[in-house]
């Protein structure tokens, strides 16, 4: 019972690194555009500019790449244990069958919730380094780490300072956590009933991992995609609210205004196809670590145990 505790928060840790290692480029012109209200070509070539080549796009790619597996962690670890917790109060299998769906959404939306307040700092860190050449090119006189800027942010704000962009976070993050979850199981459904994963199913030997690559895949990108097109703006919001020092903006209502005042609607959906873009590799290589991590732990507890 402890290791189904534990396997969910490991696997989800693993997932996470996984998804920025494949990820963090297409991020990193993402949160820029988004930030400087930019098109996909501008944002790429003041990246690599201003930051003296490729390497501007990696910027700030090792907090994340730490983190983000904590934040994972997080965010299966709680919805792996709370599908576990939901399906045992269920007094049938034919219940459990009927609500299945309905749980996936719930554990995911509370997945969601709880990650929002680990996230939210990281995130604004990350979004402070990545966007520094823009906004803050000369303004410390030294190159930032995170530490210094999770400092710096601290010393000026107080706590409330690393909580900036809280609230179009979970409006980012918590019901779509539920649909994306949803939307992974119910994809993965799908596509394990086709014949043409059965048959590729029929022919796998017993030792052979039973991830089907394509299935997972597919099915994490779907997820990504879908989850992530109904947000955008909220996601919009959060980094124009992360990347700006002077606290111009008083509150979400008050940020999302004035950037409509200024660019219109088409700024609150800036970066959207670079984020829908960045989704599928992103979430399909998240969801095959997830899968191949929770596999590898079962496979070294049957093994020891």
């Amino acid at each position: 019972m402890r290791h189904e505790q534990y396997s969910h928060f490991l696997a989800g840790c693993f997932g996470g690194a996984c998804g920025v290692l494949v990820g963090h480029p297409l991020d990193t012109i993402k949160t820029w555009q988004q930030a400087s209200n930019s098109n996909v070509f501008t944002a790429t070539k003041q990246i690599y500019v201003r930051n003296n080549g490729i390497k501007g796009f990696y910027r700030g790619m090792f907090f994340p790449f730490v983190t983000t597996g904590a934040i994972n962690s997080i965010l299966f670890g709680v919805y792996g244990n709370h599908m576990r917790q939901l399906r045992r109060v269920c007094h049938s299998d034919y219940q459990r069958e009927q609500l299945e769906y309905k749980h996936m959404f719930l554990a995911g939306s509370i997945a969601g919730f709880v990650q929002s307040f680990i996230a939210c700092p990281i995130e604004l860190v990350k979004v402070r380094l990545q966007t520094q050449f823009y906004y803050n090119e000369y303004v410390m006189g030294q190159r930032r780490t995170p530490f210094n800027t999770f400092k710096r942010i601290l010393k000026s704000d107080g706590i409330s300072g690393i909580y900036r962009g809280l609230l179009p976070m979970m409006c980012r993050d918590v019901f779509p956590y539920g649909i994306y979850m949803l939307a992974y199981r119910h994809t993965t459904k799908f596509l394990d009933s086709t014949p043409f994963v059965q048959q590729r199913r029929e022919g796998r030997k017993k030792d052979e991992s039973q991830v089907d690559l394509i299935v997972t895949t597919l099915a994490g990108a779907w997820a990504g995609i879908l989850s992530w097109v109904c947000v955008i703006p909220f996601d919009v919001v959060k980094t124009i609210m992360q990347a700006e020092e002077n606290r111009q903006y008083r509150s979400t209502r008050h940020c999302l205004v004035v950037n409509f005042r200024r660019y219109g609607m088409r700024s609150l959906f800036r970066g959207s196809w670079m984020l829908v873009v960045r989704a599928i590799p992103v979430n399909a290589a998240t969801f095959l670590g997830y899968e191949y991590a929770l596999e590898w732990g079962q496979k070294y507890r049957d093994f020891y145990m």
